[in-house]
């Protein structure tokens, strides 16, 4: 019963979050319906061993987010904006808990693709034209979140492990189709982060899957842009703002006060509720995940955040190579993504994040027992 609620809450939240505002002012019927799937989620997901037992990994964040509060006071910040930097970090747990305490992950994983890709055609079809200079942020910012980057991977991880009828020609070409709508929504958004992401998850999970491949696909790209310099060039100084550094000089800014304010208290940061002043704006955030963390957290906050990851990321090493590659590349696109922007204080998409990698881990752990109970049983030993 409680495996079943965990998956309606969890289906209801990821597509309650299509009509979430991205930048919400203040606590509208809309959010609200969405804390709560996602605290229904999470509770109900806790019946199951797997989810206390990432509840107890993640412990390590709960010190954390004290010891940024607590910080935090001492250091005058806003008690406010302390909870809404705390957030976050709740909402991923939550998501994490419900993930693995779900009673079907791949329905959770195909809902979460269907979502990314609405949120992308969304992005596409409300553009204006796809002449140069035209980006898909200019009419829907919500795709900044970069949702196209999660149904990459969730495409690429039902694909791997779809059996019979799935693997036929014509689910090749949906999944084809698929893959080329995300990639569209990463090019049209014109963002230089995403785009970098997508490269740099595609990067790692080739070489985690076959080295060999994944270096002679870096030597035909090099040669090919040497090649073809030129037309490179001129496509990225059109399409991708190669050369406007506008952008890149005010986040550079952003992050200077930032570090400013690490190096000032290097082993516990700020403290959650601090803000920085940048070009005449107090911030609370900047567009750089790591400055973020070394500016709130300190050294000491951003090991004790660290260590959950780290654990979690080991729980791979049970599972088949195609499968740790996609979720590794993944992982790491998404952190090349949010290394430049501050998707990673948006509401929902953390909460997606958990779900995803919860999801994730609890499809991987049933494939992992269908397999086992598939095998033959060994013959007895006669001696």
């Amino acid at each position: 019963m409680a495996r079943t609620i965990t998956t309606l809450a969890v289906v209801a939240g990821l597509l309650l979050t299509l009509a979430l505002p991205i930048y919400p002012e203040g606590l509208e019927p809309s959010i609200l319906a969405f804390l709560g799937l996602a605290a229904l989620a999470g509770t109900f997901g806790l019946a199951q061993r797997s989810a206390r037992y990432e509840l107890a990994i993640m412990a390590p964040w709960a010190a954390a987010i004290l010891l940024g509060i607590l910080v935090g006071s001492i250091h005058n910040g806003e008690s406010q904006q302390a909870v809404e930097d705390a957030l976050p970090y709740a909402l991923f747990v939550l998501g994490l808990v419900a993930g693995r305490g779900i009673g079907s992950p791949r329905l959770a994983l195909r809902i979460g693709l269907w979502v990314c890709i609405a949120d992308t055609i969304v992005s596409l079809v409300l553009m204006e034209s796809f002449a140069p200079g035209m980006r898909s942020t200019f009419t829907y910012f919500k795709i900044t979140a970069g949702l196209p980057l999660v149904g990459l991977y969730l495409a690429a991880v039902l694909r791997e492990t779809a059996s019979g009828p799935a693997r036929q020609r014509g689910h090749w070409l949906l999944h084809a189709a698929i893959v080329l709508v995300l990639v569209a929504g990463i090019l049209f958004s014109v963002s230089r982060g995403m785009l970098l992401g997508w490269l740099l998850g595609l990067a790692v999970a080739t070489y985690v899957r076959k080295p060999s491949q994944a270096l002679l696909a870096v030597t035909l790209v090099l040669l090919g842009m040497l090649l073809w310099s030129s037309a490179f060039a001129e496509f990225g100084a059109e399409y991708l703002r190669l050369g406007q550094e506008e952008t890149i000089t005010g986040r550079f800014r952003e992050v200077e006060s930032a570090w400013e304010g690490f190096v000032a208290s290097p082993m516990f940061g700020e403290g959650l509720g601090a803000l920085v002043e940048v070009d005449g704006f107090r911030k609370a955030f900047v567009h750089n995940m790591a400055a973020y963390h070394l500016w709130k957290f300190g050294l000491v906050g951003c090991v004790l955040l660290a260590l959950p990851l780290v654990a979690i990321s080991r729980e791979l090493r049970r599972h088949p190579r195609r499968l740790r590659a996609l979720a590794i590349g993944a992982a790491s696109g998404v952190l090349g993504y949010l290394v430049t922007c501050a998707a990673y204080k948006t509401y929902y998409l953390v909460w997606i994040y958990g779900v995803v990698i919860g999801a994730s881990l609890t499809y991987f752990a049933e494939l992992a027992r269908a397999k086992a109970a598939a095998a033959p049983a060994e013959p007895p030993v006669i001696r």
